[in-house]
C-alpha cells in the first residue's frame, strides 16, 4: 500500500500543544538561566562599558533567537517521530474497521512507537485469518440449516413452526455471509 503523506507539519491541536509547551520551556528555562547570570556575575561585568551595550545586547538577541529558532524546529521534528507514526495507525485503524485491507504498517526507522508497528501488523493477521475461518463456518452452517429445513418441509408439514424459526436463522446467516463476502472480496481485490 502506498503511503499517503501528509501535507502539513502539525497533524492536530495535541501535536501543536505538545510543540508549544516545550518551546515554552526552553524559553522559561533560558530566561531562568539568563536572570541568574545577570544576578551571579552583575550587569557591570556583563556589559562592560556603556559604548558597547547596543552592540553586546544586539549580539545577545541574535544568538537568543537563533538558539529558540534551532530549539523549535528540534521540538517540532522530535513531536513528528511521535505523532507521524499515530496519525498513520489512525488512517490505518480508521480503513480497517470499513472493511479496508490496510496491508502491512511500515514505520521509519528512528520513529518512537515502532512497537505499535509489530502488534497492528499481528492484529490484521489474525484478523484475516479469522475472517476466513468464519466465513467458511457461515458456508457450512449455512449448507446443513438449508439442508435441514429442505428435509423438515417434505417430511412433516406439522412442524411448520420449527420450519419458520430454521427459517429465520437461515435469513439471518445469510445476511451474515453476505457482509462477510463483501469483507473478504474487498481484500482480494
Amino acid at each position: 500500500m502506498k503511503i499517503e503523506r501528509r501535507k502539513n507539519l502539525i497533524v492536530n491541536r495535541l501535536q501543536y500543544r505538545l510543540v508549544l509547551y516545550s518551546f515554552g520551556l526552553v524559553v522559561g528555562v533560558s530566561i531562568i538561566l539568563l536572570i541568574a547570570f545577570i544576578i551571579i556575575f552583575g550587569p557591570k561585568e556583563i556589559f562592560p562599558s556603556n559604548k558597547c551595550l547596543a552592540f553586546s545586547v544586539s549580539i545577545f538577541v541574535i544568538l537568543l533567537v537563533l538558539l529558540y529558532y534551532f530549539s523549535y524546529i528540534t521540538l517540532l521534528k522530535l513531536s513528528n517521530r511521535i505523532y507521524g507514526p499515530l496519525y498513520r495507525l489512525s488512517i490505518y485503524l480508521k480503513k480497517l474497521s470499513e472493511g479496508i485491507e490496510t496491508g502491512e504498517i511500515r514505520f521509519r526507522k528512528d520513529d518512537i512507537i515502532d512497537g505499535v508497528q509489530k502488534i497492528y501488523n499481528e492484529l490484521c493477521h489474525s484478523l484475516t485469518k479469522t475472517l476466513h475461518y468464519d466465513y467458511n463456518e457461515l458456508v457450512n452452517t449455512f449448507s446443513q440449516l438449508e439442508d435441514i429445513l429442505d428435509h423438515l418441509h417434505k417430511d412433516d408439514i406439522s412442524k411448520e413452526e420449527l420450519y419458520k424459526s430454521l427459517e429465520n436463522i437461515c435469513a439471518r446467516l445469510a445476511k451474515a455471509l453476505d457482509l462477510t463476502t463483501d469483507i473478504i472480496q474487498k481484500e482480494e481485490n
